[in-house]
């Protein structure tokens, strides 16, 4: 029954269904509780619903029921470079390349972030520069 709840949460997450694959993946979770991807994946749906405080939760459990959950490791570094933390996301996709370094996306994402920030610091210094006249 949790599998199926678990894969219902995933096909309507998949068409948009936000609400259907939130009560699909909390009652995955109710049965399977140490299921790391199925938190990672109720926080997904938090996140598509612009709730980054629930969506960050559910990413900071998974990784403490598996360290090695490098999708949730990526998702808490999309939040962060969308909070403008461009620190905070370098270091949580790193994590995520530490642990699975043959992972595309997440070594997208960390080059993607580390060019945005030293052009962030790099533009930054150079109005600071101009304006000292």
């Amino acid at each position: 029954m949790s599998s199926n709840r678990y894969q219902q949460g995933l096909d309507h997450l998949e068409a948009g269904q936000l609400r259907e694959a939130e009560e699909d993946f909390l009652q995955h979770l109710a049965q399977c509780p140490e299921d790391a991807m199925g938190y990672n994946k109720l926080g997904l749906v938090y996140g598509k619903s612009h709730d980054f405080e629930r969506a960050k939760g559910c990413f900071l459990k998974a990784i403490a029921l598996d360290e090695g959950c490098i999708h949730a490791w990526n998702n808490l570094g999309n939040i962060a470079r969308q909070d403008g933390d461009l620190d905070q996301a370098i270091r949580y996709y790193q994590k995520a390349v530490d642990i699975d370094p043959i992972n595309p996306i997440p070594a997208k994402n960390l080059k993607r972030v580390q060019r945005q920030a030293k052009w962030s610091f790099s533009r930054i210094k150079d109005l600071f520069g101009k304006n000292r006249d």
